[in-house]
C-alpha cells in the first residue's frame, strides 16, 4: 500500500508541476463546522474545496515523501467531517523563484487553501498578501516564515526541544568534558536554526566540547559523506550529535571499519530504530535517542486551515512563548525513547520498542497528525 501511495504522490506532483506515532485518530466525527466568528466564510457541507500543498523539496527526501502522504490522508479524512477537498502538490526544488511562480499559479487558479513549507524564511510577503486578499487561507508548515509584516500562521514542530533533548541525553551518558561531533541540517533553514538553538543550550549545560562540525542538508548521502570526512580527519571524539539522518552517519563507521561512538542521536526512521536494536542486541554498545519530528505537521497545518476556513478563531495563548510576533504554534513531539527504555522494557505507543521499531519500513519516519476535530478542540474557540 505504501508503494502505491508513493506512486500516487509522484503522479500527483507531475500533474501539479511539481525537527517524548501513527496517524492521529480522529475520534467521533461531528457534523461540518458551522460559521464561526472569524473573517472567512464557512464552506457549506459537501462543497468542494481546493487545497494546494507547496513544498521546498520532496524527491530523495523520505521525510518530505511522508509529509505529502500524510497530507493526502488528512485531505481524505476531511470527508468524515463533511468536507470535499481536492489536493494538488507543487514542489519548488528549493528554488525561491519557482516557489513564487507556483504560489502565484495557485492564487490565479482559485485555490481555497495553501499550505506552504517555504524555501526561505522571508521574501513572500506580497504573494501572501495577494492570497489573503483573494480569500485564500494561507498557512506555513514545518518551517516558520519569519516576516512580521504579514499576518500569517506558522504551524511547526517544536524543533528546539528535539535539539535540546538530544544534547541533554548525550551529556547524561557521556559526561561533562567529553568531545562531540555536531552535524547540523540545512544552514539558514528556520527549523535547523531552532533545533540548533536547543542543541547549543544542552551542549553548554552538559559541559560537552564540540570538536568537529558539519551539515548534511537533510540529505542521506551527504550525512554519510560528512561523517566520513570527520572520521578521515583523525579528530578524536566521544559522541555524535546529528540532526536526523543518524543511520546514515552511522553507516560511515561501518564503511570505515571504525569503532562506534559512545553516543549517537537523534534519528526517527525505521532504519535508525532497527539499526540501533541490532547494534545493541548483545549488550549496550552505543547509547542513542529516538525522537519524532513528525512529517504529519503539514497535515496538521491543513486542519488548522480548514478550521480557519470554517470561521473558527484561535484561543488565547496558543502561540509559542517569545514567538507571538510570528504567530508560531509549536506541535509537541510524541515519541521519545532511548537505549535505557529498551533495557527497561518500556512501551512506545502501547507496543514493545522492538515491535514498534520493526513495524516501520526502513525509509519511513515516525509520524502523526492532528485531525480537524483535534485541532479545533485544542486550538480554536
Amino acid at each position: 500500500m505504501k508503494k502505491l501511495l508513493v506512486v500516487m504522490l509522484a503522479a500527483c506532483m507531475v500533474f501539479a508541476l511539481a525537527a517524548c506515532g501513527g496517524a492521529a485518530d480522529g475520534g467521533n466525527k461531528p457534523a461540518p463546522a458551522g460559521s464561526g466568528s472569524g473573517s472567512a466564510s464557512a464552506p457549506a457541507a459537501g462543497q468542494t474545496l481546493k487545497m494546494a500543498s507547496h513544498n521546498a523539496v520532496v524527491e530523495g527526501n523520505p521525510y518530505r515523501v511522508r509529509y505529502e502522504l500524510d497530507m493526502q490522508e488528512a485531505v481524505a479524512d476531511a470527508a468524515n467531517y463533511g468536507y470535499n477537498v481536492s489536493y494538488n502538490s507543487f514542489v519548488a526544488n528549493s528554488d525561491a523563484s519557482t516557489e513564487q511562480q507556483q504560489l502565484q499559479n495557485s492564487i490565479n487558479e482559485g485555490f481555497d487553501i495553501i499550505v506552504n513549507n517555504p524555501v526561505a524564511t522571508t521574501g513572500l510577503d506580497p504573494i501572501i498578501e495577494q492570497a489573503q486578499k483573494a480569500g485564500i487561507v494561507y498557512i506555513n508548515a514545518d518551517c516558520a516564515y519569519m516576516s512580521t509584516d504579514v499576518d500569517i500562521l506558522n504551524v511547526v514542530t517544536d524543533q528546539e526541544y528535539l535539539g535540546y533533548k538530544t544534547g541533554q541525553y548525550a551529556g547524561e551518558v557521556l559526561g561533562s568534558g567529553k568531545k562531540v561531533v555536531m552535524i547540523a541540517a540545512l544552514e539558514g533553514n528556520q527549523a535547523n536554526t531552532d533545533r540548533q538553538r536547543g542543541f547549543e543550550k544542552a551542549i553548554k549545560e552538559a559541559g560537552l566540547e564540540v570538536v568537529a562540525t558539519g551539515n548534511h542538508d537533510w540529505d542521506t548521502t551527504k550525512s554519510q559523506q560528512t561523517m566520513a570526512e570527520i572520521l578521515n580527519s583523525g579528530v578524536q571524539f566521544d559522541g555524535v550529535l546529528v540532526s536526523q539522518c543518524a543511520e546514515n552517519a552511522l553507516a560511515a563507521f561501518d564503511a570505515a571499519g571504525a569503532k562506534y561512538p559512545g553516543f549517537i542521536g537523534f534519528g526517527d526512521t525505521g532504519a535508525f530504530m532497527q539499526k540501533m536494536l541490532e547494534v545493541n542486541k548483545d549488550g549496550l554498545v552505543t547509547p542513542y535517542i529516538v525522537l519524532s519530528n513528525p512529517p504529519g505537521v503539514g497535515a496538521t497545518a491543513f486542519n488548522f486551515a480548514l478550521n480557519e476556513l470554517a470561521g473558527k478563531t484561535l484561543k488565547d495563548g496558543v502561540f509559542a512563548p517569545g514567538y507571538e510576533d510570528t504567530h508560531q504554534i509549536w506541535i509537541a513531539s510524541r515519541v521519545c525513547y532511548t537505549d535505557k527504555d529498551v533495557a527497561a522494557g518500556n512501551l512506545v505507543e502501547g507496543k514493545s520498542i522492538e515491535e514498534y521499531a520493526n513495524s516501520f519500513e526502513a525509509g519511513d519516519s515516525i509520524t502523526f497528525w492532528l485531525s480537524f476535530q483535534e485541532v479545533q478542540d485544542q486550538y480554536f474557540n
